[in-house]
């Protein structure tokens, strides 16, 4: 059956990981230490880092900081503050898109997404995107990369059920009248490749340009490539035909 839709997780995927969103991590956590007076506290900044998977500048691939969205981060840090933050996840979340706007310049894509995304277009290929993170943080990111008229769908945590919950794959199908053996997932997480299992999509596409690792991402994974620039090889033929 031929593929005729493509969910592209986003961080790591389409734009590097590590260029923008440790940088804002750490900046976010000195700002919560400052608002809960807190500031300095050294040891408690080592804990939230912790609790969301990021630790000595290294992520987790397992962690929050990963694949979680931001109420998961805002209940991870809930657990380690020493008392309660009043709308933490609120807080968290306009603090997400003001971060980005601030850092937009080190938002940057893992190769030629423009190029990526016409040849995807020429082909016919429906392209959606389904993200642990909120809606305007990701349209944001889209504009930046120059990719967001490419995109026909934004699927986001704040939106549908999130990853691997097979909901933002149910609602893209639905969207666009298309079967799940007819669509494929491209991300760079467990979370992402079990997200292609759990709603039997045809293929899930592990990628090595983010936080993800061959170890973990090889059982679940029907294909592994460097970055979404192989997913159409030098033939003009995507990686799966």
């Amino acid at each position: 059956m031929e593929i005729k839709g493509i969910l592209f997780d986003k961080d790591g995927t389409l734009l590097q990981f590590r260029e923008i969103w440790i940088q804002i991590t750490y900046e976010i956590i000195d700002e919560l230490l400052d608002s809960m007076e807190d500031k300095g506290n050294t040891a408690l900044k080592e804990q939230l880092c912790d609790s969301i998977g990021l630790r000595n500048g290294k992520v987790d691939e397992k962690g929050y900081l990963a694949s979680g969205t931001s109420v998961d981060i805002a209940e991870s840090f809930q657990q380690v503050l020493p008392h309660a933050k009043p709308h933490l996840h609120q807080w968290l979340s306009e603090r997400l898109l003001k971060k980005t706007r601030e850092h937009i310049d080190n938002v940057k894509p893992v190769c030629d997404l423009s190029l990526l995304f016409s040849s995807l277009k020429h082909k016919g290929i429906i392209v959606g995107i389904a993200t642990a993170d909120d809606y305007e943080t990701t349209k944001l990111c889209l504009q930046q990369l120059g990719i967001e008229d490419a995109v026909q769908f934004l699927g986001t945590a704040d939106l549908y059920k999130k990853k691997p919950y097979p909901e933002v794959v149910e609602e893209f199908c639905k969207k666009f009248l298309l079967k799940k053996e007819e669509v494929v997932i491209v991300g760079d997480t467990i979370i992402d490749m079990q997200l292609a299992k759990n709603s039997s999509v045809r293929f899930g596409v592990g990628v090595m340009s983010g936080v993800g690792s061959y170890r973990e991402l090889n059982p679940l994974a029907d294909f592994i490539i460097s970055s979404v620039d192989d997913l159409i090889d030098e033939n003009n033929r995507f990686i799966w035909e």
